[in-house]
């Protein structure tokens, strides 16, 4: 499912749980729940939510800067031990030029700078002495962009803990229903939306790899997109419904 429908229908998801619960809609409980909806797509390099932390355009001019550093230190290394042979020194960077692109690609690139700026992150909320499950969680999703897609990110367990951390997190900083949405919308992704997928999800992975489906379309095919609006159309006639009844 695309991240704009995630989006939509965690931002939706979060709405009718509002007018079930009576909780006051506010900005930032549809904020919450988008951000959620789309977090467990980032064990997917070209997601949704991996460009939000970092642009693909970006990325792809970092790995340019990074294999020309490279090979001009490569170049001028190898001018210094070959006696300043600029013919050999060239034939030994082009050998590195072609080792190197197909060793650093830009999937490869993007996991090292999502996981890093997450790591990042995450150090600077220790330093600040900001309370350990703040740490907790973000070093957990530094984790996600080396995940196989739809593993661990988009099973039960996935669901489990981000509540318990944003449980404690609510507590300690008196949140008032952090983990109930941002829980809300990590869930919307997997049961109101992969799971409706023709690859499913596994719900109990790792215990588990077997992947539930209640759908046959393949992502981004217009059966599937349709799907997608089917899904949306019923949680706005559910929350006009809710709301006539109330």
């Amino acid at each position: 499912m695309r991240g704009k429908t995630h989006c939509t229908i965690g931002i939706l998801s979060t709405i009718q749980a509002c007018i079930l619960f009576k909780i006051p809609i506010s900005i930032f409980n549809l904020v919450l729940a988008a951000i959620f909806s789309i977090l467990p797509d980032l064990d997917e390099s070209n997601s949704t939510i991996s460009n939000v932390f970092l642009k693909q355009d970006a990325s792809k001019l970092i790995l340019k800067i990074v294999i020309y550093i490279i090979n001009f230190a490569i170049f001028f290394i190898s001018l210094k031990i070959n006696n300043n042979n600029f013919f050999l020194s060239s034939i030994v960077t082009f050998i590195a030029i072609m080792v190197l692109e197909s060793k650093i690609n830009h999937i490869l690139l993007r996991k090292i700078l999502l996981s890093l700026t997450l790591i990042l992150l995450s150090l600077c909320l220790f330093f600040i002495k900001v309370k350990i499950y703040f740490v907790i969680f973000f070093l957990m999703l530094a984790s996600f962009p080396w995940l196989k897609h739809r593993s661990f990110s988009h099973s039960i367990f996935a669901i489990i803990v981000i509540y318990f951390l944003l449980k404690q997190i609510e507590i300690i900083y008196n949140i008032s229903n952090l983990s109930f949405f941002g829980t809300i919308g990590y869930a919307s992704h997997l049961f109101l939306g992969d799971l409706f997928t023709k690859s499913g999800i596994p719900l109990f992975y790792p215990i588990s790899n077997k992947k539930y489906s209640l759908g046959y379309f393949r992502v981004g095919s217009f059966f599937n997109n349709a799907l997608e609006i089917l899904i949306v159309v019923i949680l706005v006639g559910s929350i006009i419904f809710s709301t006539i009844k109330i």
